[in-house]
């Protein structure tokens, strides 16, 4: 078995190392143009978790009513908020009440749109049922059988 002659493997590594060197610089030029899209990314769903969060806010600030004649009473309403933040967008909530198909319910319906850093307009709807119980009976399943 013949060993390879020094003379022949000298520049193999230093070839490596360059080939090594040109993908490593590739791969973080991909990355560096890579980050602003994931920025965005990552600042339209701290907004949408904003919008979720005034959302569910509104619907169980609506749950804390005794009657569903008082809640009817409320209807439909518009607000614009502004969260506390530099940078952060104007949240318009529109809120719908409306008697809902089964007896003694209600259904909501909190909207809430807003403007991202492009400038795209951006919505998001919860909905639920609020239905009436007796105050009487809210008790009931505390007391001993």
């Amino acid at each position: 078995m013949t060993q390879p002659s020094r003379s022949r493997q000298r520049g193999v590594t230093l070839i490596e190392s360059l080939v090594a060197f040109a993908v490593l610089g590739l791969g973080l030029v991909a990355l560096l143009r890579a980050q602003p899209e994931l920025r965005a990314h990552a600042e339209l769903a701290r907004q949408r978790s904003e919008a979720v969060r005034l959302a569910q806010q509104e619907i169980e600030g609506l749950r804390g009513f005794a009657s569903l004649d008082e809640l009817s009473a409320l209807g439909d309403h518009d607000r614009t908020v502004e969260p506390d933040g530099l940078g952060s967008p104007r949240y318009a909530l529109e809120r719908r009440v409306d008697a809902a198909s089964w007896p003694r319910s209600r259904a909501i319906d909190v909207t809430v749109t807003w403007s991202d850093r492009r400038g795209e307009a951006q919505r998001l709807t919860l909905s639920t049922v609020i239905a009436a119980h007796e105050p009487a009976l809210a008790a009931q399943r505390l007391l001993p059988r």
